[in-house]
C-alpha cells in the first residue's frame, strides 16, 4: 500500500502530514509513559520486523504496491501506540533510504498502514477476545482466530483508505491541466486496490499473525526476552514477535463462574495451575465461602458455593533470571550467564459484587490495593481513590499501573486517584525487596492486582 511521490496532490498529502504530526506526538508520549527503558529494544525489533515484512511487495494496478506489514501483530504484542511509532519509523526508512513509497506521501502511508493497522487491528482483536472470554473461551485458538480476523480487517481498511486517497485526486485536480497526479477515479481505484488485498494480501497477513500468536500462546511466553524475540523475528520471514510485556495474573468472570487467568490486556496465555497456591472466596460480610476448583486448558476455574463478593488468589511463579539471552524461568544457579535473578510472588484480588469485604484490607495479604469507595456503584469517568498497603501499612511512592499503563505513584498516605473507564479495570502494584542467603535470587518481586468491572 505504498503510495509513491507524485500520486497525491499537495492538498491530500499536506492534510495527511498535518494529521500525522499530532498523532506521532501523542503516540510518542504514550510510548514514553508505557514502555520501560529496558523494553526499548523490543520497540526497535518491532520496527525491524515491519521493515523486513514490507520488503516482500506485490505490485498492484495503478502503480502502488501491496504487502504485509505486521502492524496488527506488533500492535497486539506491544500496544497500538508503540506499533504506530515502530511502523512509522519503518515506513520512513523505506521512503528515505530505499525509495519505496514517496517522501511527500510519508504522512499518507503512515496513516493508512501504521495508524489504521494499529488502532483498528488492536481494537478488533480486543473486541473478539473480550467477547470470547465472556462466553468462557480462551487460549491458543481464540488468540489466533482473533488475531487473524483483526489483521485481515485492518489490512483491508488500510487498503480502502489508500484507494480513497488515490481516487479523490481526479476530483480535486482532474480539471487542472498538467496536474500529473493519480488519474483514475474512485470507481477504478477502489476495486483495483481492494481485490488483491481481499483475496491475497489480507489472507497472508492474517495467516502470519495467527501463526505467530498461536505459537506464543501455546508456548505461554510470559515476558519479553531478547533471544526469544530474535528467534521469533527470524522465523517466518522474520515474522516472529515479542511476547507482550507486563503480564499479570487476574481473576475474571467466565460464563457463570470465575477464572484465574494470565496474560496482557486482552491476550490470554496458558499457564501451569500448580502456580496457584491458594484461593479464598469471601461473601459481602467477609465470611469465607466454600468453592470448587476446575482445571481447564491449563487455567483454573472457581465455582463458589454462594454469592461471592471478593475472590483472592495467591500464586508463586518460582525463580526467574534475567540473562543475556532473555528472561528465563530458572533460578540463578541453573541459568546461563544471568544478570540478576528474583523469586516472583503474585496476589490477584477481584471484586465481583458489592459488599463490605471489598472495601477492607485482606488480612495477611502483604501487598494489597484497597478501594476507598465502592467501585461497582461508579461509572466511567469517575475518580476512584485507591489505597496501597504493604504489610498492613500505607505504601508511599508505590508505582501504580492501570491496564498495564503507568498512571502514577501513591502519595505519602499510600493513596492514588484513578479515573475509571468502561469495562474491566486492572490495577497493578509491584514491589522488590532484597533477599539474603538465597543463592538463586537477588530479590523478591511481589505483584498484586485489583480487578473489577465498570458497566456504566
Amino acid at each position: 500500500m505504498h503510495i509513491p511521490d507524485g500520486y497525491l496532490g499537495p492538498v491530500t498529502y499536506g492534510a495527511c502530514w498535518a494529521g500525522m504530526l499530532p498523532i506521532w506526538g501523542y503516540a510518542s508520549r504514550k510510548v514514553k509513559l508505557t514502555v520501560k527503558t529496558a523494553e526499548v529494544p523490543y520497540l526497535a525489533m518491532g520496527t525491524v520486523f515491519s521493515l523486513v515484512a514490507m520488503m516482500f511487495v506485490l505490485p498492484l494496478p495503478g502503480g502502488t504496491t501491496g504487502h504485509i506489514s505486521g502492524t496488527t501483530l506488533v500492535a497486539i504484542l506491544l500496544g497500538p501506540w508503540a506499533a504506530i511509532v515502530a511502523v512509522s519509523v519503518s515506513l520512513m526508512i523505506q521512503a528515505i533510504v530505499m525509495g519505496d513509497g514517496g517522501i511527500t506521501a510519508i504522512g499518507a502511508n503512515c496513516f493508512n498502514v501504521a495508524v489504521i493497522g494499529a488502532l483498528c487491528g488492536s481494537a478488533i482483536y480486543r473486541l473478539i477476545v473480550g467477547a470470547a472470554t465472556r462466553w468462557g473461551e480462551q487460549g491458543t485458538t481464540v488468540s489466533a482466530v482473533a488475531g487473524a480476523v483483526a489483521a485481515y480487517l485492518a489490512t483491508n481498511l488500510g487498503a480502502l483508505s489508500t484507494a480513497a486517497m488515490l481516487g479523490l485526486q481526479p476530483l480535486i485536480y482532474g480539471d487542472k491541466p498538467g496536474s500529473g497526479y493519480f488519474p483514475f477515479p474512485l470507481e477504478v481505484a477502489i476495486p483495483a486496490t481492494m481485490l488483491p488485498h481481499l483475496t491475497m494480501v489480507g489472507i497472508l497477513e492474517a495467516t502470519v499473525t495467527a501463526l505467530v500468536l498461536a505459537f506464543l500462546t501455546k508456548k505461554g511466553v510470559a515476558v519479553k526476552g531478547g533471544a526469544q524475540l530474535v528467534a521469533l523475528f527470524a522465523a517466518a520471514l522474520c515474522m516472529g514477535a515479542a511476547a507482550a510485556s507486563a503480564h499479570d495474573y487476574w481473576i475474571e468472570r467466565m460464563g457463570k463462574h470465575y477464572a484465574v487467568v494470565y496474560g496482557h490486556r486482552e491476550q490470554r496465555l496458558e499457564y501451569d495451575p500448580a502456580k496457584v497456591k491458594r484461593v479464598t472466596v469471601y461473601n459481602a460480610a467477609g465470611v469465607q465461602l466454600d468453592f470448587k476448583k476446575e482445571v481447564r486448558s491449563k487455567a483454573m476455574l472457581i465455582h463458589p458455593s454462594g454469592k461471592a463478593c471478593l475472590i483472592l488468589a495467591d500464586l508463586e511463579s518460582g525463580y526467574w533470571s534475567k540473562t543475556i539471552y532473555g528472561l528465563k524461568n530458572l533460578p540463578k544457579r541453573k541459568a546461563t550467564r544471568p544478570i540478576e535473578s528474583f523469586k516472583a510472588y503474585h496476589y490477584s484480588k477481584s471484586i465481583v459484587s458489592a459488599g463490605e469485604a471489598a472495601l477492607k484490607p485482606v488480612e495477611g495479604l502483604r501487598l494489597d490495593i484497597v478501594p476507598i469507595r465502592n467501585p461497582l456503584d461508579m461509572k466511567a469517568g469517575d475518580t476512584l481513590p485507591l489505597k496501597v498497603l504493604f504489610d498492613g501499612k500505607p505504601y508511599a511512592g508505590a508505582p501504580v499501573e492501570g491496564d498495564h499503563d503507568k498512571i502514577g505513584q501513591t502519595d505519602g498516605e499510600g493513596t492514588i486517584n484513578v479515573t475509571l473507564k468502561k469495562g474491566r479495570q486492572i490495577y497493578t502494584v509491584e514491589r522488590r525487596d532484597p533477599i539474603r542467603n538465597d543463592p538463586d535470587a537477588d530479590y523478591a518481586a511481589t505483584t498484586t492486582t485489583l480487578t473489577f468491572e465498570v458497566n456504566r
